[in-house]
């Protein structure tokens, strides 16, 4: 009995002896392992190093978001501007400046509802087709040219001052015109486009007239000149009522139907003329 009890004793101081032994080399083997990336300072530093960067890439790329954008926007500007000023464009800015001067240069006389000065002509229809089909500036190109190709060809017969009334009206009506159709290119928006350019050009005109055109032709004719002009029309005008008389009984009317001939013609024709137009 002793001797199994001892022999029991010595197994389990041979297997406990076992265990330590493998735990012991474990232990060891634990520490000759290299440790995994992360476990060490270094590879901490590195990761945080690594971290840093990538956030440094990211704000580097939102802070040149910005430029990139800007650059952007410039490089769509410069190309509007170089579709505006194509070779297709500046020919139909000259057609229908070339068309507004010879229209221009037809007026019609209307001697027993106007003043003699104020005569009729059809040159703001190929301006109005113009601005729609090319834009406001466009329009207002074809107004600035329409004006000194009638300078050029017939001068002026009134030293400047209706060409100067003319040159306000025209702009008056295109740019509106052109601003509102440009956002808004259906029949709708092209009527309320016309309408509000020939709200603008009439307004303008009375304004122009009382401040700006009939001085400058009292300085040039003097007032007897002028009243003698409008006499035959209303024959109890004098000095002191003149603009009573002038402004809403011909100026008035006489700007109101230029503008309204041509807004009609042009909402009448402008689409089947765009198609013509599209195809070059």
């Amino acid at each position: 009995m002793k001797e199994d009890a001892l022999r029991q004793t010595t197994a389990q101081k041979g297997e406990s002896g076992a265990e330590s032994s493998v735990r012991e080399e474990k232990r060891e083997t634990a520490a000759h392992m290299p440790k995994e990336a992360g476990d060490t300072p270094a590879a901490a530093d590195a990761a945080s190093a690594g971290h840093g960067a990538g956030a440094g890439e990211n704000a580097g790329g939102a802070a040149d978001g910005v430029p990139a954008a800007v650059q952007k926007n410039e490089d769509n500007r410069h190309a509007k501007r170089r579709k505006f000023f194509s070779a297709s464009n500046i020919a139909k800015i000259a057609m229908f400046a070339a068309l507004a001067t010879v229209l221009q240069l037809l007026r019609v006389p209307l001697p027993f509802i106007f003043p003699s000065f104020l005569e009729l002509n059809f040159s703001d229809i190929p301006s109005l087709i113009g601005t729609f089909a090319l834009g406001p500036v466009a329009g207002s190109i074809i107004v600035v040219v329409k004006l000194l190709l009638k300078l050029l060809i017939q001068g002026t017969g009134s030293a400047f001052v209706g060409d100067l009334s003319d040159l306000f009206c025209g702009l008056m009506l295109v740019i509106p015109a052109g601003l509102i159709y440009k956002y808004h290119r259906t029949f709708k928006g092209a009527l309320v486009a016309l309408t509000v350019g020939t709200l603008c050009s009439t307004g303008i005109s009375l304004i122009t007239n009382r401040f700006i055109i009939i001085p400058a032709y009292v300085q040039v004719y003097g007032f007897e000149a002028i009243i003698g002009m409008v006499s035959s029309l209303f024959p109890s005008i004098t000095q002191e009522n003149f603009y009573a008389y002038y402004l809403p009984l011909s100026c008035l009317p006489f700007n109101l139907l230029r503008c309204l001939i041509a807004a009609a013609v042009t909402l009448l024709s402008y689409k089947r003329i765009s198609r013509l137009l599209n195809k070059f």
